[in-house]
């Protein structure tokens, strides 16, 4: 198969996970593309926090109550961002698609932009991955990147056909240490356990790739 793999890294934790996936699936005998997103105008962390500060109470919400988790979700209005032009406009000649990006509020702007962008996209299976600084919530880290990645790329006519999402142990405000501590309380264990590299990763990253190269859907089993 020829695989795009579209992706925007920050700080360089989600370019890390991006080729881990490149490197299992070439050697399963795959083509590798890659799409690096680029902003069209880089800014701040503290700038583009700014622009989804208003649901950030919203966002906290998420935490204390499943039913207004689901709530938020549905109907969180998605932040975007212009991104610079891109290598593959159109995906129609992949067989595979992978778009990932490190999760903010939800999707990173630029990612969502990504996929308002680019053409082929219906009809394909994509891969979703994300990083996050702190482990791996259900109800909060991974809740808040996978439903509105599916409802997305749903909505241009695509499908999520596989998911893995990592911790970066890194967060441009210094939250690290609330992320650790959460982590032991919730886990037993530190944050660097779910990082790239580590056997949680690397499980991850190849039931990914079992479900992206599937040839048969299996929801439909």
């Amino acid at each position: 198969m020829r695989i795009l793999i579209s992706y925007f890294s920050r700080t360089g934790c989600t370019e890390k996970l991006a080729i881990a996936i490149a490197d299992e699936c070439r050697e399963r005998g795959h083509e590798i593309d890659f799409e690096i997103i680029k902003p069209a105008l880089f800014s701040s962390r503290l700038r583009e926090m700014a622009k989804d500060w208003p649901r950030y109470p919203s966002i906290g919400g998420t935490l204390l109550s499943r039913w207004w988790r689901e709530h938020h979700i549905k109907t969180y209005h998605q932040v975007e961002e212009e991104i610079q032009p891109l290598q593959f406009p159109d995906v129609s000649d992949f067989d595979r698609i992978c778009v990932g990006g490190p999760k903010w509020a939800q999707i990173s702007y630029p990612v969502a932009r990504y996929l308002r962008t680019v053409s082929g996209i219906r009809g394909k299976k994509v891969g979703s991955f994300a990083t996050f600084g702190g482990a791996p919530l259900k109800a909060f880290e991974i809740a808040l990147i996978e439903k509105p990645m599916e409802r997305l790329v749903n909505c241009f006519g695509a499908k999520i056909a596989a998911h893995v999402y990592i911790s970066s142990a890194y967060h441009e405000l210094g939250l690290m240490p609330f992320f650790r501590l959460v982590s032991l309380l919730r886990f037993g264990t530190s944050v660097d356990h779910f990082t790239i590299g580590t056997d949680y990763a690397k499980r991850g990253i190849e039931s990914f790739c079992n479900d992206l190269l599937a040839e048969k859907d299996p929801s439909s089993s």
